[in-house]
């Protein structure tokens, strides 16, 4: 075989291997997708004091495993004491104050009903009088000044009852101000048991920041609780996901744990990225300018779902994601063989 012949061998040796490794990669990007673009996420929840306060006591360690109710830090409590015990003397008066009109009431009660008494005594009277009047046995000045003595009586009895609305209106307000100095205390003793802070989530302490003496602000972060409830997300081009839907199989190999094949299942697949999100500014668009031929393709997020127990792995750990979207034989057969070379070179590095 001469050199051009030899040559040329190999050139059409080149080009059916480019022209089967084109196909290759084009049927495994739409029937058989792989990302290395993926990773672990947990609920990370910043944990701040609700009061301020100076921190007195730090009771956990960075990275420390922690259950819903355990004491993370206290801060100083002085000053919520004495408000508390402010607050407690203020409802004192408060209900002495109630206690004062409500008798207030009670009095003024039963000197309406005394009014009461002698205004219809009087008028009785006053009607005996005017009998006898007409009768001739008893002088006009009689029957005035009993007259007078009942209107009177009368007046004495709209005073007695202004009195009594008077008494009820303070006695209300009375009730107003002791549900005040009720809610007040509630709060100081609210505010009180808010300067030990505890964890609302099962989780592990992260990012500690804290040690006993820091002043810490109301809603100023300090420390972080990162959830034990996890899952994987992946981030593939829009083209890749043209055959994946919520349940598509998965495999997973992660990073850290080269040579193992998880399996998953798709759970959600997300309806936008940030770039397509328009502020309502009032500014007109901007559109993107590039000179470039092809452009770089767009990718989505999906969720997934482990089928077996995820490994106590960090938050952020990489995985590398093979979807399976075809009930089919081969292109099943081309996602396993790329999750074990995956799995593999996860070794080396």
């Amino acid at each position: 075989m001469t050199p051009e012949q030899s040559f040329s061998r190999w050139v059409r040796v080149a080009l059916g291997i480019f022209i089967l490794a084109f196909g290759y990669f084009v049927l495994a990007d739409n029937y058989a997708p792989m990302t290395p673009q993926a990773q672990v996420q947990r609920y990370v929840v910043p944990v701040a004091p609700r009061v301020a306060g100076q921190v007195s006591r730090v009771w956990v360690e960075n990275n420390q495993p922690v259950a819903v109710g355990d004491l993370l830090f206290e801060l100083d409590d002085s000053d919520y004491r004495l408000a508390l015990e402010r607050t407690e003397l203020a409802l004192g008066l408060a209900e002495t104050e109630r206690e004062r009109q409500r008798a207030a009431v009670r009095a003024a009660g039963s000197l309406l009903e005394q009014q009461r008494l002698q205004a219809q005594e009087l008028e009785r009277e006053a009607a005996r009088l005017g009998r006898l009047r007409r009768d001739g046995h008893l002088s006009i000045q009689q029957l005035e000044q009993a007259q007078n003595l009942a209107a009177q009586a009368q007046s004495g009895l709209a005073s007695a009852e202004a009195r009594l609305q008077e008494a009820r209106q303070g006695a209300r307000a009375a009730e107003v101000g002791l549900r005040q100095a009720e809610n007040a205390r509630a709060q100081a003793r609210l505010a009180l048991s808010r300067t030990r802070v505890r964890a609302e989530l099962a989780g592990r302490v992260g990012n500690l920041q804290l040690k006993e003496g820091i002043y810490a602000r109301a809603g100023g972060p300090l420390l972080a609780l990162v959830s034990e409830q996890a899952w994987v997300t992946a981030d593939l081009r829009e083209k890749s996901l043209r055959h994946v839907a919520t349940g598509t199989p998965v495999g997973i190999v992660f990073d850290a744990l080269p040579g193992e094949v998880f399996r998953g299942h798709v759970e959600s697949i997300d309806s936008g990225v940030r770039e397509g999100q328009q502020a309502a500014d009032g500014q007109l668009a901007q559109p993107v300018s590039s000179d470039r031929w092809v452009r770089d393709a767009q990718r989505l997020r999906i969720q997934i779902g482990l089928e077996e127990p995820l490994p106590a792995l960090a938050t952020g750990a990489k995985a590398t994601v093979q979807l399976f979207p075809a009930n089919n034989w081969l292109f099943r057969a081309m996602g396993r063989i790329q999750l074990w070379l995956a799995s593999q070179l996860r070794y080396l590095y």
